[in-house]
């Protein structure tokens, strides 16, 4: 049954990949570089892995730069092995190439048959690693065949994902079938995977290892961003389309009360930069993009480089989450609340659910339209000790999620 499966899924794939590359090659310069970065590492031909042969070894594969962020506490722990990092995107790769540690990173081969096989005999790890969701057949089969044992690390499904999952079943259920053991964040991942698997006793609740990692690391200065110490910082961080122009009115109607405040635009697409670039001319706001900073005055900056966010958090004085207003479901909430920043946030926050259930009325504020945005935004801003015991609480709620990545640490190694 599994192998009927696996092969319409590489029929599939063929099909779906046809059309989306033709579109990458037709869609400009920027798009065709991104894609055909490193291009030898997606079709399985990885420079000399120089392992250690008397060392097991361990394959990590996450998907983004949240993923690999939240791993890098991991490598610590793994010394004794040698340990292979792939990602499926260049800001993740970019990332992991600066872990110490790692034995070997690379983008991760497409999800075909014979170019995920010859990898996964080539290395032959001892134990693969699958971050939150990347379960991808190719890799959990070839992996399985090869006698790999095969764990997901903070495995989630979230509530908005669920259905789709739910409803392809019986697709799913054989893959995580070969998966050892899938731990997860929390109680509603695993009745979720449960469901799915069919087979409670491989599914274990362990936490979010994103509660583990050392955030404080990454610091900025105001005056790093050209701005005076007595102003007050609005972040908007990883907004999506329809967003921005609520951000920026409601900055406009605080700026009426609060002539000190700026706003730092992070949109989780860097490629919709210009589209906010219109939304700050029409509204005749003065800006700069982060990549381009200059002594000058400005209202407004937008951050158009991978992987600042986070150093932004550090010197917000408040924080809107993206992706909660319109229906994406959000995003991450604990980088702010790790820097003891007071969170605003809306409705959808579903991809966060256990997170932002512990944080709303805590550390965070959840908004229903854009007048209890502003009142929230008011509230906070023109009082200094609410802001920070309200930062205080939310950095209260990250510290009493941590120790994921020990629980983890334990699973793999009863398993090497």
């Amino acid at each position: 049954m599994i192998n009927i499966l696996l092969f319409l899924y590489n029929c599939l794939l063929i099909i779906f990949l046809v059309p989306i590359l033709l579109a990458i090659i037709l869609a400009g310069k920027k798009n065709r570089q991104e894609f055909f970065y490193c291009i030898k590492e997606r079709l399985s031909q990885w420079k000399e892995l120089k392992l250690d042969k008397n060392k097991k070894t361990v394959w990590i594969h996450c998907a983004s730069l949240g993923e690999a962020k939240a791993v890098e506490p991991m490598i610590s722990h793994l010394q004794d092995y040698n340990i292979i990092v792939s990602t499926i995107t260049k800001s993740a790769r970019e990332y992991v190439s600066k872990i110490k540690g790692i034995s070997y990173f690379a983008l991760a081969p497409v999800d075909s048959y014979p170019f995920i096989s010859s990898m996964i005999k080539k290395i032959k790890p001892d134990v693969l690693i699958l971050i939150e969701t990347e379960f991808w057949p190719g890799m959990i089969t070839c992996a399985n065949k090869e006698g790999t044992k095969i764990i997901t690390v903070n495995g989630r499904i979230s509530k908005g994902a669920f259905p789709y999952y739910k409803l392809t079943k019986f697709f799913w259920k054989p893959f995580l079938n070969l998966i050892n053991y899938i731990s997860v964040r929390n109680q509603h991942d695993y009745d979720r995977f449960v469901e799915l698997a069919g087979n409670k006793d491989k599914v274990g609740i362990t936490g979010n290892i994103k509660y583990d990692r050392d955030f404080k690391s990454e610091t900025v200065t105001k005056e790093n961003l050209y701005f005076s110490s007595e102003d007050f910082i609005f972040t908007a961080g990883s907004t999506r389309e329809g967003e921005e122009s609520i951000v920026i009115k409601t900055f406009i109607k605080l700026k009426e009360n609060f002539k000190n405040l700026k706003l730092i635009l992070a949109p989780r697409h860097i490629s919709r930069v210009q589209e906010i670039v219109s939304l700050l001319k029409k509204n005749n706001l003065s800006f700069e993009l982060f990549s381009k900073l200059t002594n000058s005055i400005k209202d407004v900056i937008i951050i158009d480089v991978f992987g600042k966010l986070q150093a932004i958090y550090s010197v917000s004085d408040i924080v809107f989450i993206g992706g909660s207003i319109v229906n994406k479901g959000g995003q991450n909430p604990i980088e702010p609340a790790a820097y003891s920043k007071p969170i605003i946030f809306g409705q959808y926050m579903f991809n966060f659910e256990n997170e932002s259930v512990s944080l709303k009325n805590n550390g965070a504020f959840e908004i229903k339209n854009d007048k209890e945005f502003f009142d929230i935004a008011t509230k906070l801003l023109s009082d200094k000790n609410l802001r920070e015991e309200t930062g205080k609480k939310a950095l209260e709620v990250v510290n009493s999620q941590k120790g994921a990545i020990e629980k983890n640490i334990k699973i793999i190694k009863e398993y090497l």
